[in-house]
Parts: C-alpha cells; structure tokens; sequence
C-alpha cells in the first residue's frame, strides 16, 4: 500500500486556520480573525480651526488643497469597517491623521484609503508609512516644508511659493514638484529620488545622498553637494552662479 504523505506546513496552517474560522473566533487562544473591509463609503469631517502641520502615517492616498475657509475639512473614503478605526490627533497647531491597517481584513488591496484635505496654507507636511501625496499650494508669501520619513510611495506637488524644501530619507520615495519658487531645498538619501525639473526656482540648494539621479534648474544661484555616486542633473541654462562639492563619486551634469 502507497504511503500518504504526511500534510507540508503550509497545508497544517490551512486546516488550522480553516478550522479555526469553524469553530469561531471568540476563543482566548484563537488566531486573529478575517474581517470582512465593508463598502466603499465617503466619510466627512469638519474641523473649525486649520493646522500649520499635517502628520500623515499608514497606507493612504492623500490630497492636499488650499482654501479660503479658515476650517478644515477632511473627507475619508475607503471601506466602511476600515474607516471606523480612523484617528486624529491634535498636538498644538499640528494635526496627526492615520487608521489602524490591520492584516487581516479582508479587501481589495490595490484600493487604498482615500484621503482629501481641504484647509488654508499648511507650512509643514510629515509622511510616514506608504501611499500617494499629492498636494496644490499657491501662496507666493508661503515657505512650505515637505518631510518623508520612512515613507514609500509617490510625492506630487504643483506649487507657486516663496521657498519650498523637500526631505526624501529613509524610504523609497518618488518626489515630483512643479511650479515656481524663489528658494527651493532638496534633499534625498537611500532609494528615494527627487525630480524637480519643473520647478523654475531662482536658487536652489541640493543634497544628493541618494541612488536615484535627482534633477532640477535654477536661474540665479544653485549649491549642489554630491555625497553618493549617483548624479544630480541640471537644466540649462547654467544658473549665473553655482558651487559644487564632491563628497561621493556622483557628477553634476548639465542637459536641455
């Protein structure tokens, strides 16, 4: 008589799971449950006074829009279940924004939470966790700051400012800005990588720490500090006047 083969590990974890989805989850020493996400729903906030500072963590995609309304308002969309587990958290002027993602829902996974935030000039953005951010600011008087901080995921931003300064480390972030400015700030390290080509900025100061190239163009003044082997990429023409200093084996290129 053949030998049946006794069960692999992943088919014991199958029928224990199984079996435990059987027998219910109420159990003390039961494994975490499937949680079914719920529907698609919108969900609306309105908060009567406006944040110089958004703190933004877990796995969302997010909009940013300046308004004239001295409030704020926040509009969640995503699978009901999930947004009850939504959370806000006021610390002064800043506003700290997040949902607990828990492993076991069950949901579409190339759907995430929603995220549109609607108040006046906000100064400082903070990006932790993974997603999409994108943000609309036209404020020539504004200096904004854009700091991702273990983050993965994409960075947009469409800007008319006075100064604007984007910190891309530890992560793997893809920054793309556009727009015009007076100063522009870039920094970037590990697998994260700036594009900001479609700034026309009058001085920029670079820090290229980073693997991926990172780009941009500057008509009076650029400091460009190469401290990786990857290159930082300018647009010509030449500023009037730029300083380059080699730390790393990365070259400052200049293209069309």
């Amino acid at each position: 008589m053949a030998k049946i083969p006794a069960p692999t590990l992943p088919w014991l974890c199958l029928f224990g799971f199984v079996s435990a989805g059987i027998e219910g989850c109420n159990g003390p020493e039961s494994p975490g449950c499937l949680m079914r996400g719920g529907d698609w729903v919108e969900v609306v906030e309105v908060y009567e006074v406006s944040p110089r500072e958004l703190i933004l963590n877990n796995h969302m995609n997010v909009v940013v829009e300046m308004w004239d309304s001295a409030a704020t308002q926040l509009v969640w969309s995503g699978p009901e279940n999930i947004l009850a587990y939504r959370w806000s958290l006021w610390d002064g002027d800043a506003l700290e924004l997040g949902h607990e993602d828990r492993c076991q829902w069950m949901r579409d996974l190339g759907a995430n939470v929603g995220l549109t935030v609607r108040a006046p000039d906000i100064s400082k953005f903070a990006l932790h966790g993974q997603g999409r951010f994108d943000a609309l600011m036209s404020n020539a008087d504004m200096a904004v700051t854009v700091d991702a901080h273990a983050y993965a995921g994409y960075v947009m931003l469409e800007c008319e400012l006075d100064s604007l300064t984007v910190r891309l480390h530890a992560g793997a972030c893809s920054a793309r800005a556009e727009g015009t400015v007076g100063t522009l700030s870039l920094f970037a390290s590990g697998l994260s990588g700036v594009d900001a080509k479609g700034v026309q900025a009058q001085r920029v100061f670079v820090n290229q720490s980073a693997h991926p190239v990172l780009r941009f163009q500057a008509e009076e003044y650029a400091y460009v500090a190469l401290n990786s082997h990857s290159n930082a990429v300018g647009t010509l023409p030449m500023p009037e006047d730029y300083y380059v200093v080699r730390n790393g084996s990365g070259q400052l290129i200049w293209e069309e």
